[in-house]
């Protein structure tokens, strides 16, 4: 029996809570293992540890029985609530949830009236015309499913970074162990900080392969091996990932690191500029094209040096400009992750957080943050419990407590606004100016036309109140395609009304965008980082937005949340008019 990982169990959680609400099912029931697989993901230790020392109540959300039934599940591979409901429901239902415009309702419908029981059965289904007339299911809903259908394919090719990174990091460190193994490290996309993953590629250097094939036989996650040989060898793990691991010798190991790494388009070009020089670049080394003489492999630095550059930082590697600032030495000085003073982006139980402030305060202190600021969803997101005027006072007493009384980061007043149809925010400005730092966000309008959405967001940015626009095109990885925006539009405004832009941290969202980061960066916007945290443990989120920051170009300098708190309240937008 093949290992688990979190992510895998979290799937198979989300899949019984899907079928519980399609089945009619509690309320409460359902949320129970949506809320559990929710926080499972973010918790930063592995479930297999968790379930073999009895702690997997430590993770929010997952009580004594659905701690047995994990167990259960992580030594036979199911457990009887999951028998259960699948006996009585197709799993594939639960593909049908993730088209855009289904939910359980719809699909149930389909599934008792039709039988439609998967996404095949569904766009045959359409084409056939089967859906005419069924209560619920109008031509413009039917023809937004088949748009549906075409995005639910395209988002589900690839996993996202934060389900792939931790299980990639498990996999080095037991390269890493290998008896003659120099060294590993993953490759490809992931190690590019891409927000979204096909497979790993893993690059180990030693001179004894057959031990690293064998070990890669033997990972605990292993549930098939596709194929393995001499000095490659890939599998497919139980959460339905391949991995693929090669073996070079040691003094070839930079040579293959930089080209797994990629991008395809980087490679491209390195082996152009290595033409004009009378070289060779391959996944061996760096090699004089008239006597095949290698001239450099062992690392990456010397693969670049040969070819006339300083290494550009893997998150550059896209043939976006990164190979001629690395030919001049100008590459930019990254954001890193020890640069963020602060998160700005995070809720608590006041309305649709599991955490208190204090929860998540104790959090940041871990972190080593000097500020957090808490932005709980205003009053019109009433499908959240938005604050109104006297749950705004009652959190503001709170936080004048927290940060008059013990240690820690200090806590700012923030909110979460909402960009209505007309671009207006939830409160007046009198109660706006009591807030630290304000964000707004469009939480509605997907579908409108991009200059009714584009409107809404540049009216929002002329509220002198609204220091922030966050997770600006509204995007779900894998779930929901962005809203079309006149981006440099966007840009140009944030830039005249010095409103910063949010780069969302939330690993399924990671919005901004690298493109739009860059372009943000040349209009002279600012950036600010926020995880979008609805627990605690979710503020370890702030790592996948500092990837992304960096594919981005991003430096220091072009984030808010690298200042001292004083210097952060002084650069806000609303310290002009207050």
């Amino acid at each position: 029996m093949p290992d688990f990982d979190n992510p895998s169990v979290a799937d198979i959680l989300d899949t019984v809570g899907d079928l519980l609400e399609i089945s009619g099912a509690d309320k409460f029931r359902f949320l129970s293992y949506h809320k559990a697989a929710h926080a499972l993901r973010a918790f930063p230790e592995d479930v297999m540890t968790l379930a073999a020392d009895g702690r997997l109540t430590d993770v929010p959300g997952i009580g004594k029985k659905l701690a047995a039934s994990i167990v259960t599940l992580v030594q036979s591979g199911t457990f009887p609530e999951f028998e259960a409901i699948t006996s009585e429901l197709p799993g594939t239902l639960v593909e049908l949830v993730e088209v855009p415009g289904l939910g359980p309702k719809k699909v149930k419908v389909l599934f008792e009236r039709l039988g439609i029981v998967s996404v095949d059965g569904l766009e045959s289904a359409i084409e056939a015309g089967k859906l005419a007339g069924l209560a619920g299911f109008g031509t413009k809903t039917i023809e937004n499913l088949s748009v549906g259908i075409d995005a639910f394919r395209r988002h589900r090719q690839r996993a996202l970074i934060a389900d792939v990174l931790p299980f990639a990091e498990r996999i080095v460190s037991a390269m890493r162990e290998v008896d003659g193994v120099a060294d590993a490290s993953y490759a490809g996309s992931l190690r590019r900080r891409c927000e979204t993953v096909g497979d790993i590629d893993i690059v180990v250097a030693s001179e004894r392969p057959a031990a690293v094939m064998e070990a890669t036989r033997q990972l605990p996650r292993t549930e098939r091996v596709l194929a393995s040989g001499e000095t490659k060898t890939s599998i497919v793990t139980t959460g339905g990932l391949q991995v693929d691991v090669r073996v070079v010798a040691p003094s070839q190991y930079g040579a293959a690191m930089q080209y797994f790494t990629g991008s395809a388009e980087h490679n491209v070009r390195l082996r152009e500029l290595a033409k004009s020089r009378g070289l060779r670049v391959n996944e061996y080394g760096v090699f004089r094209v008239h006597d095949d003489v290698r001239v450099a492999g062992a690392s990456e630095d010397e693969v670049y040096a040969a070819l006339g550059m300083v290494t550009p930082p893997p998150e550059l590697r896209e043939n976006t400009g990164e190979i001629q600032a690395a030919q001049e030495d100008r590459l930019p000085r990254l954001l890193k992750l020890g640069d963020i003073r602060g998160d700005l982006h995070m809720h608590t139980t006041a309305t649709d957080g599991k955490s208190t402030a204090e929860q998540n305060r104790a959090k940041a202190a871990e972190l080593g943050y000097e500020y957090i600021a808490i932005t709980d969803h205003a009053v019109n997101l009433r499908m959240v419990g938005g604050l109104d005027l006297d749950a705004l006072e009652r959190q503001w007493e709170s936080i004048d407590e927290l940060n008059a009384h013990g240690n820690g980061p200090h806590i700012l007043k923030g909110i979460e606004l909402n960009i209505d149809d007309d671009g207006e925010v939830d409160y007046s400005e009198d109660v706006l100016a009591r807030f630290d730092i304000a964000l707004a966000s469009l939480h509605s309008g997907w579908g409108q036309p991009r200059d009714v959405a584009t409107r809404r967001v540049l009216r929002a940015m002329e509220n002198p109140l609204v220091d922030v626009i966050s997770h600006l095109t509204g995007r779900v990885l894998r779930r929901r395609d962005p809203i079309d925006l006149d981006i440099e539009a966007v840009m140009a405004k944030a830039a005249e009304t010095a409103t910063a832009l949010e780069l969302n941290c939330y690993p399924d969202r990671l919005d901004l965008d690298d493109t739009h980061l860059r372009m943000a960066k040349h209009a002279g916007v600012v950036i600010t980082l926020g995880t979008d945290s609805h627990e605690a443990t979710q503020l370890g989120y702030m790592t996948y937005g500092v990837g992304q920051a960096r594919r981005g170009w991003i430096e220091p300098g072009d984030v808010l949340n690298t200042l001292p708190l004083e210097g952060l309240r002084a650069r806000l937008k609303r310290a002009r008019v207050l």
